[in-house]
């Protein structure tokens, strides 16, 4: 059953419209023409009776022929005249009815405005339309003087009835009529089925994003009634949009227990070892350790809080870059000073090489450089098993520096590779970390308009590159 309530009432209502205003135009102006070209035959067939009497009566050669010769002569020819439709009436110069239409000879006076033109031997003589006050009858009707001696002695006025002609245009009025109703009656079919047309997919999004509301991300649109147009694209924007807000949770699920576990690991070694410290008797060696592991879990707990926060202010774009002169060369030894006890303790190589030779100072900043270049080299670490190496290359040209991190390490499935610098993705959760590290990095070295870029093979290794720019004009 259909219910004409919102889009569809609106639709229908609107094409409504339209098609009554487009007909109304199309029958007024197509009326407007069919009268005008009646009215214009009778009109030009009573302006050549005009013409045939200037040109037979009015002429030099019948200057002296006296009026009741001509009044004669026109009278005895609209005899002979079978077929004429039109009535002629002959009104002397008194006005004066000598003759009527109907061949009755009457002395009433006529006070009609084309007798009175003509009586006034006007030069503009043309058709005068009319109704008949006693009869009401439409007619159109035209006077022509009749001269004697180039004096106006009366007038011919030629009548004829437009009742036929109206009558004629009614019944077409009436058909045309009729056929807007059908058309009406049609376009109400076709808006209809346009209203179908949209509504049936909108209907079937809008309880596809009920779904999703509900948290049902794994529904899906019934392709059959879903058209191939924009709706479509639409269609096919909320299942993408979908799949991903079903990715993302999975992700923000993963995310929570790996958070979850890496958050409590260290805080139960804080926990335990503090306990154990509490303990009389304790030796100075195992104090000692036990300050060291509350060290470094203390340490690990503030890179994962401070990831969280780079995240966030780098998710609101509050992160704003100290821009500075940065020796690249520098940098990169620092960061291998810093790893390279970490590094030593899995007998993993930290090797660094700069391709270019001399290594000029670039702009950007470098603390947040500094922090891409450890985050890259401790992914590096995490995933490189003992005796590997992890090599940092430099190299630089006279716009771009380019930064290179290569390991051996356990390398990304083909599939995994668009996705590593995805926010809290991780091919492996059983490996300790957020899965914040790369999505930082990358951002951070778009913040200094450079590209981050990734190539690895499992069980081979990985190369993670990052350009910049030797100097940052609009930073400045």
């Amino acid at each position: 059953m259909l219910h004409f309530e919102g889009l569809r009432k609106k639709i229908i209502k609107n094409y409504f419209v339209i098609i009554i205003v487009v007909v109304t135009l199309f029958e007024g102006l197509f009326m407007f023409y069919v009268q005008n070209y009646y009215y214009n035959s009778v009109r030009q067939t009573l302006e050549s009776r005009v013409e045939y009497i200037n040109g037979s009566y009015n002429t030099v050669s019948m200057e002296s022929v006296s009026f009741e010769d001509k009044v004669n002569s026109i009278y005895e020819k609209q005899m002979n005249d079978k077929n004429t439709k039109y009535g002629i009436s002959i009104i002397d110069k008194n006005r004066n009815m000598i003759l009527d239409q109907y061949g009755f000879k009457t002395h009433e006076k006529v006070n009609f405005i084309d007798v009175n033109r003509a009586l006034r031997n006007g030069k503009n003589l043309v058709p005068y339309t009319y109704k008949i006050a006693s009869t009401d009858e439409h007619v159109m009707s035209i006077a022509v003087p009749l001269k004697v001696n180039n004096v106006v002695e009366g007038a011919v006025r030629y009548t004829v009835s437009l009742d036929a002609i109206d009558r004629e245009i009614i019944k077409l009025m009436a058909w045309l009529i009729m056929i807007g109703v059908v058309i009406l009656i049609i376009a109400i079919g076709i808006s209809l089925k346009f209203a179908e047309s949209l509504i049936t997919p909108l209907t079937e999004l809008k309880k596809f994003a009920s779904e999703l509301s509900c948290g049902n991300y794994n529904v899906k649109l019934k392709n059959n009634k879903i058209v191939d147009d924009e709706i479509g694209e639409l269609a096919e924007t909320f299942e993408k949009m979908a799949i991903e807000i079903d990715k993302n949770e999975k992700l923000k699920n993963e995310f929570i227990s790996s958070i979850s576990h890496e958050l409590r690991t260290p805080l139960t070694s804080i926990k335990g070892w503090s306990e154990t410290l509490g303990y009389e008797g304790i030796n100075k060696e195992e104090l000692d350790m036990g300050l060291g592991i509350i060290q470094d879990e203390t340490e690990r707990l503030i890179k994962l809080v401070e990831e969280l926060l780079d995240f966030s202010r780098l998710s609101s774009q509050r992160i704003k870059l100290v821009i500075d002169s940065v020796d690249v060369e520098g940098l990169v030894v620092g960061v291998i000073n810093q790893l390279k006890v970490k590094a030593a303790e899995k007998d993993i190589r930290l090797l660094f090489e700069f391709e270019c030779g001399e290594v000029k100072n670039i702009q950007g900043d470098k603390n947040r450089l500094r922090q891409v270049l450890i985050n890259l080299v401790q992914n590096s670490l995490k995933f490189t098993d003992v005796g590997g190496f992890i090599k940092i290359t430099v190299n630089q040209d006279s716009e771009y520096t380019t930064i290179s991190v290569t390991d051996n390490g356990s390398g990304i499935d083909k599939e995994n590779l668009e996705r590593v610098f995805d926010k809290f993705f991780q091919e492996d959760y059983n490996k300790s970390g957020s899965g914040l590290g790369l999505a930082i990095s990358n951002e951070i070295v778009k913040l200094h308009n450079g590209e981050m870029s990734i190539e690895s093979k499992k069980n081979v290794g990985t190369s993670i590159t990052f350009t910049l720019k030797n100097k940052l004009i609009n930073n400045i």
